[in-house]
């Protein structure tokens, strides 16, 4: 191998054809290779116009492409960046009218080199493995683009439709990578007759949630999960009275925020972690034995716990800041707890401490079971906590979860009748 190529700076476009195995499942060889050869010819045809030249599209015998732009004499890079993304929106709007096949893509600004193999250049460079990550992360957020934050930046034209996407780390990249999309009239989930400005608002909308999303160091902005829940919930609501539809990347933010929902330590550098999975074979046979003994324990509590989890959704999240009263005692109940992280105090009426409970603590069932339909306890914030809360109004549309919950309060009731009798015994792990 003899080096012929010193390190240039490139815009990767790579692509990934979407449903391709099951497509093909049932096809003969030459039906797979002349499905192929007209994929392929038709990016060959979206591509092939003077507003792109100069660019090089590598060889594929699968269902991919990779097609990489070089600068034109003198050009900067707002000038291959904006070609790039030209390109890829020609391609967007050929899926959306049904032209192409559905297919992601990776837009990314780096450099690579070359060397001669063989009897052919190869191409070499870090770049073309996170272009591919972009292109797979299309699946995960709903989109049919993203960009690394470089290709966005340099953009002229079209830097009014661009969208936030995340801040994301992934194992396989060392560094984190700021990801965008674009949103335009008939591409990206949205219809080709949505009203530009309404559409403009929602991108504006999104843009300002996410800044409180990822944080922003530099004009002192930390990551702020309680406002940006808050602000993409408007958000999706107009996005849906607008487009009929929902944003498939604005619900995966919710998403994240309702199983992570305090940014870990290290979020302002790292944001988002997307880790790739990896088998582990005892949990997953201790989750699946867990599952089988729930089953002969109580068929119906396992079909509302493993089965039909609708449940899950009326768990809404809160966040309270350390000294705020979670629940007050004698008060009206409004709702039973899940302590998501944090830590809470239980107190009596006479401000006597009966308990102390942190993550995975559950409070606030007794009030339904006893005979004063009242909160026997105050608890209080020891620290900001995120809480899960289910309303009176929806634990009443869920016969079984009352039936949980009811368990869960006799078994505290006993607990606590039992304490009564032996005062040194008492543990502060209830209430």
């Amino acid at each position: 191998m003899t080096r012929n190529s010193p390190e240039r700076e490139v815009v990767i476009l790579m692509t990934d054809m979407v449903g391709y195995s099951q497509v093909s499942s049932g096809m003969t060889p030459e039906e797979i290779r002349d499905f192929l050869i007209d994929y392929h010819g038709r990016i060959h045809h979206i591509i092939h116009r003077e507003e792109c030249i100069p660019f090089e599209i590598e060889p594929s015998a699968g269902d991919g492409c990779l097609v990489i732009f070089d600068k034109r004499p003198g050009e900067d890079r707002a000038g291959i960046c904006s070609r790039a993304l030209a390109t890829a929106l020609r391609m967007a709007e050929a899926i959306a009218d049904g032209s192409l096949a559905p297919t992601r893509m990776g837009i990314l600004l780096g450099p690579i080199t070359e060397a001669q193999l063989g009897t052919r250049m190869a191409k070499f460079g870090a770049s073309f493995a996170v272009a591919n990550r972009l292109e797979e992360l299309c699946g995960h957020f709903g989109t049919d683009l993203l960009m690394d934050r470089e290709v966005a930046r340099h953009q002229k034209g079209f830097e009014k439709y661009l969208v936030t996407i995340a801040k994301i780390s992934l194992t396989s990249v060392q560094h984190p990578m700021n990801v965008f999309t674009l949103y335009k009239p008939g591409i990206q989930n949205c219809p080709v007759h949505v009203d530009e400005a309404g559409l403009l608002k929602f991108i504006r909308m999104k843009n300002d949630a996410m800044e409180f999303f990822s944080g922003n160091l530099m004009l002192g902005i930390e990551p702020d999960f309680p406002r940006v829940r808050e602000e993409l919930l408007l958000t999706q609501k107009y996005f849906r009275e607008l487009t009929g539809r929902e944003d498939a990347g604005t619900e995966r933010i919710l998403e994240y925020i309702r199983e992570t929902p305090f940014p870990a330590d290290d979020f302002d550098q790292q944001g988002m972690k997307l880790m790739e999975k990896k088998r582990d074979s005892l949990g997953e046979r201790l989750f699946h034995l867990s599952k089988e003994l729930l089953r002969a324990m109580n068929p119906a509590f396992y079909h509302a716990l493993v089965v039909d989890t609708e449940w899950e959704r009326y768990f809404k999240l809160e966040w309270c800041k350390k000294g705020a009263t979670i629940i007050k005692i004698d008060s009206v109940p409004d709702g039973i707890y899940y302590l998501d992280s944090g830590t809470a105090l239980a107190f009596n009426g006479e401000g006597e401490l009966l308990a102390t409970m942190t993550a995975g603590a559950i409070f606030g069932e007794m009030a339904y079971f006893g005979k004063a339909q009242k909160r026997t306890a105050t608890v209080t914030a020891k620290t900001d906590v995120v809480l899960r809360r289910i309303s009176t109004e929806d634990f009443k549309k869920l016969p079984v979860i009352i039936e949980i919950f009811e368990r869960i309060a006799r078994a505290r009731q006993r607990e606590i009748a039992e304490n009564l009798q032996h005062p040194s015994d008492m543990a502060v792990s209830s209430v």
